[in-house]
């Protein structure tokens, strides 16, 4: 079955947000032992914290869990779960989180005969079925480049391509 990927869409381990808050306490943290070490200069104590930190305080795309892969053939559309299998994640770790094949049911559907708008509205309801069924809701899931640009894509076209 020949296939064409239109959209992989990341999964976080939390939203921005809230992985900046995280970070910010510790920083602060850290912060308020340079002080209570003596250290006095704010401007090299921030400076020596975010080398500290750095790349590991980074969100985008260093913090991406999983992602669901949308993708078309001549008649179908199909979706694709891939997701880290690790209990629990934290802001600051370390350690590589691997990203395997998550089998779900309920992750494709029929469109030979759908126009472009009803291809593009089954779309969205079954990433909403995904997200309620499949995905932890504690996650995040990263939709800014899809909806920047669905409304702009020619489905048909790419399907009648294949």
């Amino acid at each position: 079955m020949r296939e064409k990927i239109i959209f992989e869409i990341p999964i976080y381990a939390m939203s921005e947000k809230e992985f900046n808050r995280r970070w910010q306490k510790e920083k602060e943290k850290l912060y308020e032992q340079f002080i209570l070490g003596g250290h006095s200069d704010k401007t090299k104590i921030e400076s020596l914290i975010k080398d500290i930190f750095f790349p590991r305080d980074v969100w985008k795309f260093n913090q991406i869990i999983g992602y669901i892969r949308l993708s078309v053939t001549r008649q179908d559309v199909l979706f694709e779960i891939y997701l880290a299998r690790a209990k629990r994640y934290h802001a600051n770790s370390r350690v590589k989180k691997f990203i395997t094949y998550y089998p779900a049911h309920k992750t494709h559907f029929y469109a030979m005969y759908k126009s472009d708008e009803e291809i593009k509205k089954g779309i969205s309801d079954y990433l909403k079925h995904i997200e309620k069924f499949h995905i932890k809701k504690r996650f995040y899931i990263d939709y800014s480049v899809f909806n920047n640009i669905i409304d702009h894509i020619k489905i048909k076209e790419i399907m009648a391509s294949i």
